[in-house]
């Protein structure tokens, strides 16, 4: 299961129900290539949730279910970015259509703030987001994603709402049935390209979110798996903050998944090559489950971190960071360095 949380409030939901898209906003300007990365993540079939933020009157409430009709993401600029009469500019948006719908939101109390039986049953990941507040599009682990479908369903008692056009009722903050459909713009198809790697670290981080494909990936496979079933960017690795700049959980068989935590590092990175060993020795004993870890299923023989650099010229990786990396085996799955040139040639190294 693949999720997304999107960040709205009691102004924006109604068009985005009406008008079935999601958008994130960077207030008054036109780009923002960390919103963009975030949203190349999401692909089609992905689920999709609203949290509306709480006021003085009403407590913060988790909406779905709805899925991304498709992988293009839409850029829109300007005035036009207010449309459908809306009080900010959505300038990134997707395409949705309903999954299982229900009326009744789950509150964020039940959802995040509530102990459940089990740790593991946390929502993690937007009780990280929740501490930093500033990310519009957040994605779930798959069990995390079960878990927020099951509680919408349970406040719920599994009815749903079965119709074509959907509004929302501010009064009863409701999910409710529309008599008419609504249409906005929604910009031209946008994508990162090869050549805009060379800008930042995010913005390759983009390029790969775009170039990704589910279940028969064909974008440098070896690297990030072929059979990928959930992609993760900028993922929080804990409560200091760290995070994880790509993660990929590929399937191998009906019982068996490799887990690849991918450390991006760029000419402009703002932390410089020699430090990612200990990122990614980091990442791996957040991740491994058996070892007291996040990722359910996350084992030493499956979780896998990798280096990727993109680079200006091969073989400059330091003897010191590929030494460290090899002894991260000790606790992961054959660790890997992987070069890149700005032609996206690639140099294994490890």
């Amino acid at each position: 299961m693949r999720g997304h949380v999107f960040i709205v409030d009691y102004l924006t939901l109604p068009k985005h129900l009406e008008c079935l898209f999601v958008g994130t906003s960077t207030r008054g300007r036109d780009y923002n290539i960390s919103l963009l990365a975030d949203m190349l993540r999401v692909k089609a079939g992905d689920y999709i949730f609203f949290y509306i933020q709480g006021t003085s009157k009403r407590k913060g409430r988790f909406f779905g279910v709805f899925e991304a009709s498709d992988d293009a993401v839409h850029h829109i600029t300007g005035d036009a970015a207010t449309n459908p009469d809306l009080p900010l500019k959505l300038i990134y948006r997707k395409r949705i259509k309903p999954y299982k719908v229900y009326p009744k939101g789950v509150l964020e109390w039940e959802a995040l703030d509530k102990l459940p039986t089990y740790s593991k049953e946390l929502l993690w990941t937007l009780i990280y987001r929740k501490f930093r507040a500033t990310r519009g599009n957040t994605m779930l682990f798959p069990w995390e994603t079960e878990r927020l479908i099951s509680l919408i369903e349970t406040e719920n008692n599994g009815e749903m709402i079965k119709c074509e056009n959907y509004s929302f009722d501010q009064d009863n903050f409701t999910i409710r049935e529309s008599s008419v459909g609504s249409t906005c713009e929604m910009g031209t198809p946008t994508t990162v390209s090869q050549d805009e790697t060379k800008r930042s670290e995010t913005h390759f981080q983009a390029f790969v979110n775009g170039k990704l494909n589910l279940f028969r990936n064909t974008f440098f496979p070896d690297i990030f798996g072929h059979n990928i079933v959930w992609i993760g960017n900028e993922v929080f690795a804990g409560s200091g903050m760290q995070k994880i700049d790509l993660v990929t959980i590929e399937k191998i068989d009906e019982t068996s998944h490799i887990y690849r935590l991918i450390e991006l590092k760029h000419p402009k990175s703002t932390t410089g090559i020699n430090s990612a060993p200990s990122q990614l020795e980091y990442y791996v004993k957040w991740a491994r489950e058996d070892i007291g870890g996040h990722i359910i299923g996350g084992k030493k023989f499956n979780i896998k971190p990798i280096l990727i650099s993109l680079t200006k010229s091969a073989n400059a990786i330091p003897d010191d960071v590929r030494t460290h990396v090899e002894g991260l085996n000790e606790i992961s799955s054959s660790p890997e360095i992987w070069e890149l040139d700005y032609s996206l040639t690639p140099n294994k190294i490890l």
